[in-house]
C-alpha cells in the first residue's frame, strides 16, 4: 500500500516543480510569437504585438535592429531613424523574471513590407481536389499580394489565384506558390509557401463500348457506326492527297471482315487505274478510310484498338481522331488526336501526336516509341487515356508519352469522332518502294472506357 502513495507524491511535487518557479508559470508555451506592424505609410514607425501564451505571463519588450538591442527601445512602439531604413528589423518578448524563456518575431526590414506569417496551402477539402492559400499577415494594410503557382521549379502558366484546382498532371509531383507583397512606399517582399506532395490518383477502368469486327467474311463495317471517305480528298475540304500529298484513292470496299473477328483494310495497285486522282492521270493505289463522324463521338476517356500494321517502304497507317466541330472550325481549330501512325519507312516506331491551334501545321507536338519487334508481324494495344487537362499515350499497356493543357493548343475539350484508314506515300509515308503492290492493316477490336467516371459517348 506504500508503494502507491510514494509514487503518487513524487507525481505531485512533479507537476508544482514544472508550474511554479519563482510565481512563474514554466510550463506556459507560445501560441503565436509576436508581430510587428506599421503604424502609417512612412515605414518609420512601428506597432509591436505582444506573443499569444498559453497562460498569461509578464513580458518585455526589446527591439533589435541588425540584431543589436537598441537601448531604451523596451516600448510597443519604435520609430527608427531615417538611416536605419533597409537594415532588419525584429523584437524580441521576454517573461519577467525569467530572461530563459522568451520568444521573438519574424526579423522584417525596415521600409518593406513585413509578412508576418509566411503563405501557406492546403488541401481544400477532404476530397484533395484543389489546395488553397493563406497568405498570411501583411504590413501596412494597403499591401496587395501577387500569386503564382509552381510545380516543382516550373511555374504553372495562368495559375494566379488562391486557390488551385488540381489537375492530372500534378499528381506525383510537388507544389507551391510564391506570394509577392507590394505597396506604395514600401519596398516589396517575396515569400514562398510550403510544399504539398500530390498523390497519384490509381485509375479504374470501366469498359462502355466496343467494336469487335465479328460479322461474317467480306462484310462491310457497321454503316450505323462507321462510314466511308471516297475518293482521292479532291472533294473534301483538306483537298487532293488529303492535304498530305497521298497517293491513294478510297473505296469502301478495300475494308473488310475477315470472318475470324478482324477488319482488313487493303491498299492495292490492282483497281486503282479506273479512277482519276489529283495528280492528274490514273491513280496509283486504291485503299479504305472510315470514320464515325456524325454517328458515334466521344468526350474524354480511354481509347484504344488491337492493330497489326502495314509492311512495306510508303505505307501509312493510322488510327485517329478529328474534333466532330470540323465542318465548323476547321483543321486544326476543330483539333486531331493521332492514337497511333504506323509508317512502313520506320518499320519499329509508333507516332503519338496531338494537333492544335498552334501546332497543327508545325508538325504537332507529341513522341514515338520504339518498338523492338515492330508493328507488322503481330498485334499490338495503341491507347491513349484522355482527360481535360492531359493525353497519354500507350502501346501494350506502357506510357511512352504525354501531353498537357498548357496554352492556347489545347483544343481538346469538345467530342471528337474516330478515323481508321491506311494511305500511301505522302509527306510522311514518303516514297512508295516501287515493288510493292499490296499492303494490309488489320483491326482486332477498338474499345472505349471510362477513367475513374470520365468519359462520354455521343450517339447522332
Amino acid at each position: 500500500m506504500n508503494k502507491p502513495i510514494r509514487i503518487l507524491v513524487a507525481v505531485t511535487f512533479l507537476a508544482l516543480h514544472l508550474s511554479s518557479i519563482g510565481g512563474i508559470a514554466q510550463a506556459s508555451e507560445v501560441v503565436a510569437p509576436p508581430r510587428i506592424t506599421y503604424q502609417d505609410s512612412t515605414g518609420l514607425k512601428l506597432q509591436a504585438t505582444k506573443a499569444i501564451w498559453s497562460s498569461p505571463l509578464k513580458t518585455t519588450i526589446q527591439w533589435f535592429v541588425n540584431g543589436k538591442a537598441i537601448s531604451g527601445a523596451n516600448k510597443l512602439t519604435f520609430k527608427p531613424s531615417s538611416k536605419q531604413r533597409n537594415q532588419s528589423i525584429s523584437v524580441k518578448e521576454t517573461v519577467t523574471g525569467n530572461p530563459k524563456l522568451s520568444t521573438s518575431s519574424i526579423i522584417a526590414k525596415i521600409g518593406q513590407v513585413i509578412v508576418n506569417k509566411a503563405p501557406a496551402i492546403n488541401f481544400k477539402d477532404a476530397d484533395q481536389k484543389a489546395l488553397i492559400a493563406t497568405l498570411g499577415i501583411p504590413s501596412p494594410s494597403n499591401v496587395k499580394v501577387t500569386i503564382q503557382w509552381f510545380r516543382g521549379p516550373i511555374e504553372i502558366s495562368e495559375a494566379k489565384a488562391k486557390e488551385y484546382l488540381l489537375t492530372t498532371s500534378d499528381q506525383g509531383t510537388r507544389l507551391s506558390l510564391s506570394a509577392t507583397y507590394s505597396a506604395k512606399g514600401f519596398s516589396s517582399l517575396t515569400s514562398n509557401s510550403n510544399i504539398i506532395e500530390i498523390p497519384v490518383m490509381k485509375r479504374e477502368y470501366i469498359k462502355i463500348w466496343e467494336e469487335s469486327f465479328d460479322l461474317k467474311a467480306g462484310a462491310l463495317p457497321d454503316p450505323t457506326i462507321w462510314s466511308a471517305d471516297i475518293g482521292d480528298g479532291t472533294n473534301n475540304a483538306a483537298g487532293g492527297g488529303w492535304g498530305n500529298r497521298e497517293r491513294q484513292y478510297y473505296i469502301a470496299s478495300q475494308a473488310k471482315f475477315s470472318g475470324n473477328g478482324d477488319l482488313v483494310i487493303e491498299a492495292n495497285r490492282n483497281g486503282a487505274s479506273q479512277y482519276n486522282c489529283y495528280y492528274r492521270g490514273p491513280c496509283e493505289w486504291i485503299s479504305a478510310k472510315y470514320l464515325t463522324k456524325g454517328k458515334l463521338e466521344f468526350k474524354y476517356g480511354r481509347i484504344e484498338a488491337r492493330i497489326k500494321g502495314p509492311a512495306g517502304l510508303g505505307t501509312w497507317g493510322a488510327f485517329w481522331m478529328l474534333g466532330a466541330d470540323i465542318d465548323e472550325r476547321r483543321w486544326p481549330w476543330c483539333g486531331e488526336i493521332d492514337v497511333t501512325e504506323l509508317v512502313g519507312k520506320d518499320p519499329n516506331r509508333s507516332y503519338g501526336y496531338l494537333h492544335g491551334l498552334l501546332s497543327g501545321g508545325a508538325g504537332g507536338r507529341g513522341t514515338t516509341v520504339d518498338m523492338p519487334q515492330g508493328f507488322a508481324d503481330d498485334f499490338h494495344v495503341y491507347s491513349i487515356d484522355w482527360l481535360p487537362d492531359q493525353i497519354n499515350w500507350y502501346v501494350d499497356g506502357v506510357l511512352f508519352g504525354s501531353q498537357t493543357k498548357i496554352d492556347k493548343d489545347w483544343v481538346f475539350d469538345h467530342p471528337f469522332y474516330l478515323i481508321m484508314n491506311l494511305a500511301m506515300g505522302g509527306n510522311l509515308g514518303g516514297p512508295i518502294d516501287p515493288n510493292l503492290n499490296q499492303a494490309t492493316m488489320t483491326f482486332d477490336w477498338i474499345r472505349f472506357s471510362t477513367i475513374n467516371g470520365v468519359g462520354e459517348i455521343f450517339r447522332r
